[in-house]
């Protein structure tokens, strides 16, 4: 049989995969008969790399839930995987129904990747510490390329992934691929640097355009039976469950300790939020933490979160502008703070504004009725309402600030005592 083969520059080619794919069944030629290799130019890293792909037009119509599946399976570790997909194709391209064997096993390999890029995101911290930090990992470039995006919005500030096939470097604002290394070729005194240096050399790649992202898609269901709190933060980052992912920049998780007995919950993330990818760090979360401190307490022995986990705002110009978020996106956004507060096991919950307060009690809230007082919550546990911090900054006069800042200071504390006692 006369065999039609197929190069692609790295197992992240996904672009250059698609064009063959679509070239090869416009030709007709059968997923038997196709040869599928991997080898990468010598100057795959430099600015410069660049591939001439084939164009034909598109024979086959992608059901939705096949093409979810087709960027994991993809960057799966399966020798067979394109081809596989390519028969797939082939197979709705000729008006032929899926064989159930083959359905069952791109979504088993689709599983696996998920599983592999869940436990690759659990992998990275959070983003309190400003240093560079430094993740090992034995996962394929694939996944890891796949994952680049994802990994960003977790953690804007820089970090280093190292595997044996893949340096991949984060400076801030950009993402830089470069050929693995163990680790053990370096001095461990200069690895973050060769790392960096190796992954900088090729700091516009082409290529970067065809890595097919794998993303989680939590549904309800995978969010109620997580473990641990770091695997909700990864799961957040692709969560689609309301039309707020869209606009904002990247999903907010909470952050504190993760022993902490006492939860904090806001509103939602502010522009300052958004962008840094962490709760309560612009001018209320400020204004939070000096209070929290003169109540006696401290923000490393508190969980801090939202109810709502995307920044909802309207433009102005080039300004963003806070928009209080709908019923519907409290509701979307519940079975996260559901999660979080159920791993956490808090033994007092302060609901700061009402938002919060409608989101953990389940019901409408006046904050003025409610503040200031425990309520006892389903689980056992403490509930206590107070304002936004936000309030006290849009208030018109130094007395009032000065009034409401002392009001606010004392239900702080008053939480603080409730934990203790």
């Amino acid at each position: 049989m006369t065999r039609e083969t197929v190069t692609l520059s790295t197992t992240s080619d996904f672009s250059g995969w698609r064009a063959w794919a679509r070239k090869l069944l416009h030709d007709r030629v059968p997923a038997d008969s196709i040869q599928w290799i991997i080898k990468a130019p010598p100057s795959l890293y430099a600015p410069s790399a660049m591939r001439d792909l084939p164009t034909a037009p598109s024979t086959t119509s992608l059901p939705r839930a096949l093409a979810a599946l087709f960027p994991a399976v993809f960057v799966s570790e399966a020798p067979d995987r394109l081809h596989l997909l390519y028969l797939t194709l082939e197979t709705l391209r000729d008006g032929m129904p899926l064989p159930d064997e083959l359905t069952q096993r791109l979504q088993g390999l689709a599983r696996e990747s998920r599983e592999k890029a869940l436990d690759l995101r659990c992998q990275m911290p959070d983003a309190r510490n400003p240093e560079c930090q430094v993740i090992r990992t034995s996962h394929t470039a694939a996944l890891i390329d796949s994952q680049a995006e994802a990994l960003s919005n977790l953690r804007p500030a820089p970090w280093i992934v190292i595997s044996p096939e893949r340096t991949l470097y984060w400076d801030g604002r950009h993402p830089h691929f470069g050929p693995g290394f163990t680790g053990d070729d370096l001095p461990s005194s200069g690895l973050v640097e060769s790392a960096r240096s190796l992954a900088t050399a090729g700091s516009s790649n082409a290529w970067w355009n065809g890595i097919a992202p794998v993303p989680l898609h939590p549904a309800p269901e995978d969010i109620a039976s997580s473990p641990a709190l770091a695997s909700l933060r990864a799961g957040a980052i692709d969560c689609r469950m309301c039309e707020l992912c869209g606009p904002a920049t990247r999903t907010v998780s909470g952050e504190g300790n993760p022993k902490a007995r006492i939860i904090f919950v806001g509103e939602q993330p502010g522009d300052q939020e958004d962008l840094q990818g962490r709760p309560f760090v612009g001018p209320a979360g400020q204004l939070f933490d000096r209070a929290l401190r003169d109540a006696g307490g401290h923000r490393a022995d508190a969980w801090i979160t939202n109810a709502v986990k995307h920044f909802k705002f309207t433009l102005k110009g080039s300004r963003r502008i806070h928009q209080k978020p709908d019923v519907s996106d409290v509701a979307a956004c519940a079975p996260w703070l559901a999660a979080e507060r159920r791993v956490l096991a808090p033994g007092v919950t302060v609901m700061l504004g009402v938002t919060a307060a409608s989101a953990v009690l389940g019901r409408p809230v006046t904050v003025s009725r409610e503040r200031s007082r425990h309520i006892p919550l389903e689980d056992g546990s403490i509930g206590l309402v107070t304002v936004h911090p936000s309030y006290l900054l849009r208030l018109p006069d130094e007395e009032s600030k000065t009034r409401e800042y002392t009001k606010f200071v004392t239900d702080l504390r008053m939480a603080i005592s409730a934990l203790a006692g």
